[in-house]
């Protein structure tokens, strides 16, 4: 894991250092990072869905994903989330893969969709670890500066987490509708 953590930050390094702003790009860097907050809608463990609750708790999430994007319109980026729900009081670490789709070249104003999908990472006993996430959104661009833009994303969440509870009711999962706001970098 180590190594291919370092292999990623090694090409995202040579990835930054070889653009070109004056070229028109077949290929080009992306880094996008956000903050999330998101509403849990339904909440239970999968050995006994028989007692699906309604969620009411709330979740936050900082995202940061690197990547290249193929001809200013679609991009493959992987990276790393920290989410935190207030219901459980738990932590997880997921490392995503990110699919996006752009209707506006080069970060300008336009829209976006995007599908992502991670798994956790066991860190230490107080990050859960063993689940997977997933989220899908659409969100739109706002340039505001020469070398960075915001974004604004909606999103539904699903997520699985394994918890103390695990061996006797199994995987906790979350289904949730949230927002982000968000930086991306030319």
């Amino acid at each position: 894991m180590k190594r291919l953590f370092l292999l990623l930050l090694i090409f995202n390094s040579i990835m930054i250092f070889s653009q070109n702003q004056n070229k028109v790009r077949v290929i080009e860097y992306i880094n996008m990072s956000s903050l999330s907050i998101y509403n849990n809608y339904e909440n239970y463990y999968s050995k006994t869905v028989a007692k699906r609750e309604n969620g009411a708790s709330v979740g936050f999430d900082i995202n940061t994903i690197h990547g290249i994007k193929f001809f200013e319109r679609v991009s493959i980026s992987a990276g790393m989330s920290l989410d935190w729900n207030i219901n459980k009081t738990f932590l997880s670490t997921p490392y995503i893969i990110d699919l996006r789709i752009f209707t506006s070249r080069s970060n300008q104003n336009g829209f976006f969709g995007y599908i992502q999908t991670g798994k956790n990472i066991k860190w230490t006993d107080s990050f859960n670890g063993n689940g997977v996430t997933a989220k899908a959104g659409v969100g739109v661009i706002v340039n505001r500066y020469d070398n960075n833009c915001f974004y604004i994303e909606l999103f539904r969440k699903t997520k699985e987490i394994e918890t103390e509870d695990f061996k006797q009711n199994g995987y906790y999962n979350l289904n949730s509708y949230g927002m982000s706001i968000g930086l991306t970098f030319k």
